[in-house]
């Protein structure tokens, strides 16, 4: 199966900036990563300058998708959300899948906390990681959060990167066992 996560967290919590640099970075490091953005109040713009989508493209993901109740964006009308598996066929030769979103869908979790936000409800079991916003929220974290799992501050992008690729991307073909 493709590798895939989501990457959560409430509105304006920083989720579109480390998937941005996630797929920065995994690009140096040689991987292909697609992204799909899911879009459950349909209301996103695909291609507009300064847009998710756009972002995502420019950064050099391989595919970007921009996934709906109404509509899957590769311009394809549709009569209800399409899953992120119906989807991984149309984006070609990828190393990974990031899912922007999803929170309530069955896939391996990276949530970016906030504090002042608070955690999303998710299901726990799927949380592999939890990025926050500075080192102060890191210290609270790991007082109060289960040892499995991983909790990373933002600045930490290496660490994360790392974890990625030990957890997710590790037998992919690239780097892996």
């Amino acid at each position: 199966m493709m590798p895939i996560f989501s990457v959560i967290g409430h509105t304006k919590t920083g989720k579109t900036t480390i998937i941005r640099d996630i797929v920065r970075g995994l690009r140096s490091r040689d991987y292909k990563v697609a992204v799909i953005k899911h879009d459950p109040q349909d209301h996103g713009n695909v291609d507009r300058e300064g847009s998710d989508t756009s972002v995502f493209f420019e950064e050099g993901s391989s595919a970007v998708v921009l996934s709906s109740a109404s509509r899957l964006t590769i311009f394809r009308r549709v009569d209800e959300d399409t899953p992120p598996e119906d989807i991984i066929p149309l984006l070609g030769s990828v190393d990974c899948v990031i899912l922007e979103g999803y929170k309530g869908w069955e896939y391996p979790k990276i949530e970016i906390w906030s504090a002042e936000k608070g955690e999303v409800k998710t299901n726990a079991d799927l949380l592999m990681a939890i990025i926050c916003h500075d080192v102060h929220e890191k210290s609270l974290l790991l007082t109060s959060r289960p040892k499995n799992i991983s909790i990373f501050s933002i600045d930490e992008l290496n660490n994360i990167l790392d974890f990625i690729e030990e957890k997710v991307l590790r037998g992919s073909g690239k780097g892996g066992e």
